[in-house]
């Protein structure tokens, strides 16, 4: 998952750590905007070769890295069985 803190932090110019943890929701801290996000999505689909439905992208749940994270991971299970 290292590949999405990369992205993240390569994209939006960020830097997680002590003072900004991995669960800091991203939109509330202005670092990123629905533009940012869906740049997001595309990102994890083709790097995971996943496929996000309307409801998981417009539901409000992958805010911060944390909860990305979680989402790719199950994503991912979830194809692999």
């Amino acid at each position: 998952m290292d590949k999405i803190r990369e992205f993240i932090e390569e994209q939006f110019l960020i830097e997680f750590d002590e003072s900004f943890p991995e669960t800091s929701d991203l939109f509330k801290e202005g670092v990123m905007d629905s533009f940012g996000y869906i740049q997001l999505i595309r990102f994890l689909e083709k790097e995971f070769d996943i496929k996000f439905t309307e409801q998981e992208i417009t539901g409000g749940v992958m805010v911060s890295l944390a909860q990305i994270e979680l989402a790719v991971e199950q994503k991912v299970a979830a194809r692999t069985g």
